[in-house]
């Protein structure tokens, strides 16, 4: 029934009949010379058929006419995605590959816009997922409206939205559409009442005119392209030669990290967490690197993205805890002193929305022989922020008797609202940023008197990273925080490099007769020890201390 489309069908199969009743009359007056009564018999019957037959067309096709509305409302929901009313991902290849061939053949230039929204969950999280919906239905109007009628807009899923660029004569108007889109994204969108600027990073990649590329290698470059723009925070960036070497390298990192493992490369370094009101030492936060077989000592800035990107952080974070633990435990069998000092591990978000985390740690907990008392579990703000389904999680680990930490704090998107559920944290981690830049700027002194100000009302305890100067450390201590990490204390180390006779000493009874420099008395602060850290540091790139 594919074929029947509009009322003109019966007309047309009338006007056959009667033509073929008109030549079925002539044939018999040919043949058998009819009277004139024959003939209008003939005539007569020969109509009525035709009459049938067009009546019969009238019925089969209103018949078949909500079928094929049904069946075309099914073709077109299979290309279309549903919230937006944009061509889905299927659609889209579908036309991208027509279209890599049409400028081939017309010596033309294409272009792929990968769009992802800026925190976009935190308008799901904040205001629901009707308002979420809504934006999403708005940045497709918006985006429909710029584009040019030749060009096509399309919805991958969640907040990635891809426009196709055609019968362009430069790869210089593929950036101007891009950057037509980045001034339209800055109007303000009224969600509940309240005007709201939806950011988003775009990521171009270009078919040049001569050169063939598959749509599959258009999306990925764009993709890739999307989150360097990302990264960098300006707006939109274009794939290029120099950024394909970095993927293939990226992708080398990603093969041999799967084999890291089991090549036994990866190691856990120590930085220690000292108290300078006690003079003592508090912990240490337990932190990887890689012994890359032909890069060497690789920091985690170096491969931390590429294991998120490849699912493998939950077991890089397992790996780092069962370490930890088990290197606290030896150092307890050692020194009874040991046995008060915590070891910080960090959390990576894929563990976090693992159910049965919990579980995990308490069975590393007992392999490793280690009270539940030692060890430090730390969660990113953010990540808290972006799983707060995972609060549950976290309370079970808190009841297994685990203390737990929000790191970076300052730096994400929490507001006093979520942190008033945070009720299972007992410390938090100033970023070291704003003691980086407490020396120099008014504003982030004022963050930390505020932070300390909080956690004093929620009696949480304060650690301060990346503390590397003693202005800074009297800085903090006058504002109230004992608790520091930072190269002026120590680099991270390897634990063949800590000596738990001497970094574990009995507290002095005289705390007043030791000055900064002695403060952790043992902490291995001799050149040996530093500079196997420094080695690692340089290796690595740039560190990110609170990574797992």
């Amino acid at each position: 029934m594919k074929g029947i489309k509009g009322a003109g069908y019966p007309a047309i199969v009338l006007l056959a009949g009667v033509i073929s009743a008109v030549v079925w009359v002539i044939v018999l007056d040919y043949v058998y010379e009819l009277t004139p009564t024959g003939l209008v018999q003939a005539l007569s019957s020969g109509m009525l058929g035709a009459a049938g037959a067009s009546f019969g067309a009238l019925v089969l096709m209103l018949v078949a006419k909500p079928d094929q509305r049904k069946l075309d409302q099914v073709a077109h929901d299979a290309r279309h995605d549903a919230l937006t009313g944009l061509p889905n991902r299927a659609e889209l290849f579908r036309v991208l590959d027509a279209s890599i061939i049409e400028a081939n053949r017309a010596d033309m230039v294409l272009g792929v816009l990968f769009l992802d929204l800026d925190r976009f969950k935190m308008i799901n999280d904040s205001m629901g997922h009707e308002v979420g919906d809504e934006v999403l239905r708005i940045v497709g109007e918006r985006l429909r409206s710029t584009i040019r009628n030749s060009d096509v807009v399309a919805r991958l899923g969640g907040d990635e939205f891809v426009v196709l660029c055609r019968d362009l004569m430069s790869p210089d108007s593929v950036v101007a559409m891009a950057q037509q889109i980045l001034k339209r994204f800055k109007e303000p969108v009224a969600l509940n009442g309240q005007d709201y600027r939806i950011g988003t990073s775009i990521g171009i990649s270009i078919a040049h005119p001569g050169k063939d590329r598959l749509a599959d290698d258009l999306m990925r470059d764009a993709d890739a392209a999307m989150y360097r723009a990302k990264e960098t925070k300006s707006g939109f960036a274009v794939f290029d030669d120099e950024h394909r070497l970095q993927v293939m390298d990226r992708m080398d990192i990603e093969r041999d990290l799967q084999h890291a493992f089991d090549r036994q490369e990866l190691v856990v370094y120590y930085q220690p967490i000292v108290d300078v009101d006690a003079r003592s030492l508090y912990g240490f936060e337990a932190l990887v690197r890689w012994n890359h077989p032909t890069k060497g000592l690789l920091g985690p800035g170096a491969f931390m993205r590429v294991a998120e990107d490849a699912g493998l952080m939950a077991r890089l974070g397992e790996f780092v805890l069962r370490e930890a633990c088990a290197q606290a435990a030896v150092w307890n069998h050692i020194s009874p002193a040991a046995q008060e000092v915590k070891m910080s591990v960090n959390l990576a978000e894929q563990q976090l929305v693992d159910t049965s985390l919990p579980r995990r740690v308490a069975d590393v907990l007992s392999w490793a022989g280690l009270n539940p008392h030692q060890l430090v579990l730390e969660i990113t703000e953010d990540v808290i922020v972006d799983h707060l389904g995972g609060l549950d999680t976290l309370r079970e680990l808190r009841d297994l008797g685990i203390d737990l930490s929000i790191d970076d704090f300052g730096t994400g998107q929490s507001s006093l609202g979520y942190v008033k559920q945070f009720d299972m944290v007992t410390g938090l981690k100033i970023d070291q940023r704003f003691v980086r830049d407490m020396r120099s700027g008014e504003a982030d002194r004022a963050i930390i008197e505020a932070v300390l100000a909080m956690a004093t009302a929620l009696d949480m305890r304060v650690v301060a990273e990346g503390v590397e100067y003693e202005d800074q450390l009297k800085e903090l201590q006058r504002l109230g925080v004992s608790l520091m990490q930072g190269y002026l204390f120590n680099s991270p180390v390897g634990a063949d490099l800590i000596d738990p006779t001497i970094w574990f000493p009995t507290p002095t009874t005289d705390p007043s007769q030791l000055g900064p420099e002695a403060v952790g008395q043992g902490f291995a602060r001799s050149g040996a020890a530093r500079a196997a850290a420094n080695v690692g540091l340089a290796a690595g790139g740039s560190e990110r201390l609170s990574a797992p």
